[in-house]
């Protein structure tokens, strides 16, 4: 059985589709959750969902100074406003350019904390276990902001929370001048394994200090906009 498919080269950037069909996700399909993210708040750029959405605990890891598992669950995020981004380190242009963005935004917030009710923790998710080893991981992400955290886990787990929030992610290899998009891993030929790029959602995904996801900040990532939204957000809270 062919477990490949090769696709031509195509003139679109097609992360613009899945940042497209990511939103989309995420407007349609969040419907459950508990308490309704209050309406009265007035954004610019980010998305409050209709009803926060409660999200199942998860068990990522982190490079903890002093340890190379630090444990980063859904606990970890109680009482606190989070901004999760999921991305991997070898990102050639999405990635760096939002943890620019987000880093910007968290030294206006440091030299002006009255902008904000609360200072917003930063999560970064890498969807690459294989390649993103957490030490390393933490490293990348601390070089735009010391206060960044990394995260990864089994794949499994960093897949389930991705399905949960609405993200997409898919890796690509490039064979022959075509792209090639693996169906069945196991059937990757040897010399491959590592050479792939994943095409990945842009948001950033805002979670409420009950743990549970309450607004999308969509691609571009302004920091002066994100700072307004996030405190908007925060002032209508409960």
């Amino acid at each position: 059985m062919n477990t490949a498919i090769f696709k031509k080269p195509i003139n679109f950037d097609p992360l613009l589709l899945i940042r497209l069909v990511g939103l989309l996700l995420i407007i349609t399909g969040l419907t459950t959750g508990c308490n309704p993210s209050d309406k009265k708040a007035v954004t610019e750029s980010a998305t409050l969902l209709p009803k926060a959405k409660q999200i199942e605990n998860f068990n990522l890891i982190h490079h903890a100074q002093g340890q190379s598992s630090g444990k980063f669950n859904k606990e970890s995020i109680m009482d606190n406003w989070s901004m999760f981004f999921f991305g991997y380190t070898r990102c050639p242009d999405i990635c760096p350019t939002a943890l620019y963005m987000m880093s910007t935004m968290m030294r206006q917030i440091e030299d002006n904390p009255t902008a904000v009710k609360q200072i917003p923790q930063i999560i970064f998710v890498s969807v690459d276990p294989q390649q993103d080893k957490p030490e390393a991981l933490q490293e990348f992400v601390s070089f735009f902001h010391p206060a960044i955290i990394g995260t990864t886990g089994e794949q499994s787990v960093v897949d389930k929370l991705v399905r949960e929030v609405g993200a997409i992610y898919q890796r690509v290899y490039y064979l022959n001048e075509n792209v090639v998009v693996f169906e069945n891993q196991d059937s990757i030929p040897e010399q491959l394994k590592n050479a792939y790029l994943i095409d990945h959602s842009a948001a950033i995904y805002l979670f409420n200090p009950d743990g549970d996801l309450h607004a999308i900040f969509p691609m571009p990532h302004e920091p002066e906009v994100m700072i307004r939204d996030l405190a908007a957000i925060q002032q209508a809270w409960h």
